[in-house]
């Protein structure tokens, strides 16, 4: 009986062993993998690549080490788009200086001027034209400015409702018509009366207000500008078509960026900013813009949503 009960207790003895001896070897196996994970995860702080071995599995290691991987990824991915904010937004305060400082130093230089006592008349109302027209281009960066800021920020609410597109193209046009009389330009409009479309008719007033105002700058006097409406399964099509200065080729992208102006740019006014703005208020009403160089002129288009007739 003695015997059995030493069998017995050498037994449990031999696997009570065996069993701290596979709990210290699984322990030291996954000490062994946290050790590895914090590793890598030391390496994801520093910027560095997380490398792992490891075949995909459903144990807890395996999961972890390709979550990290994962988690490298995201923050990879949100690095690099803060880099890339970073730049833009130097970019564009460099931008904005630059388009600043020609206004500014004007309506110092003509204030000045304003102080010399021997002044003619004539000098004075030159110098006080001067100061106003430079005040105006300043008022209308500020304003572009901060339609910039909120277009890029989505700060800005668009309502799709049904509306007569026609009364939105008369809006623009009306808007445009005194710097088109100025140079003679007459301005034609080809759209279908009763014409319903979902748009916000104030904001894709604002982009073909744009548009029609960036043709009759480009466009020399005695022209013309054809507003056209064409429409399909597809889209609704606003056409603007010019027969000014045109496009130089190769820049047809170009100029829908920020502050950017044609190479064939001379003595035009303007800042690069107004086919920047219609550009990002179409594609926030889930249109888009194209140009077209012609032989003679430009034409851009707006591609929008189906439409439906009253």
């Amino acid at each position: 009986m003695n015997f059995w009960l030493l069998i017995g207790i050498g037994v449990g003895i031999v696997i009570a062993a065996i069993a701290i001896f596979l709990y210290y070897q699984q322990r030291r196996k996954y000490e062994q993998v946290l050790e590895h994970i914090s590793c890598e995860m030391e390496r994801l702080i520093a910027e560095k690549l997380v490398i792992s071995d490891r075949e995909v599995s459903d144990s807890l290691p395996s999961k972890v080490e390709h979550q990290l991987i994962r988690l490298q990824t995201l923050v990879t991915a949100t690095r690099e788009q803060a880099v890339r904010d970073k730049n833009e937004i130097r970019n564009l305060i460099v931008d904005i200086a630059h388009q600043l400082r020609m206004p500014l130093a004007n309506i110092e230089t003509y204030t000045e001027l304003l102080r010399k006592k021997e002044l003619t008349d004539i000098e004075k109302e030159t110098s006080l034209l001067a100061i106003e027209e430079s005040w105006h281009s300043l008022h209308f960066l500020i304003e572009s400015f901060i339609k910039m800021a909120r277009l890029d920020n989505a700060i800005i609410q668009i309502h799709m409702i049904p509306c007569d597109l026609r009364e939105t193209c008369m809006s623009a046009i009306l808007r445009a018509e005194k710097r088109a009389l100025e140079k003679n330009i007459y301005i034609e409009l080809d759209c279908p009366a009763a014409l319903v479309i979902p748009h916000d008719k104030n904001w894709l007033g604002e982009a073909l207000f744009n548009l029609i105002d960036n043709s009759i700058k480009y466009s020399s006097c005695d022209s013309r500008i054809k507003i056209s409406v064409e429409q399909n399964e597809m889209f609704t099509e606003i056409q603007i078509r010019d027969w000014g200065i045109g496009v130089v080729k190769n820049e047809e992208n170009d100029i829908f960026k920020r502050f950017y102006r044609g190479s064939n740019v001379t003595t035009q006014e303007g800042f690069g900013i107004g086919l920047y703005l219609s550009k990002q208020i179409v594609e926030q009403q889930h249109g888009f813009i194209r140009v077209k160089r012609k032989n003679c002129g430009t034409v851009f288009s707006i591609f929008l949503q189906p439409i439906s007739v009253l």
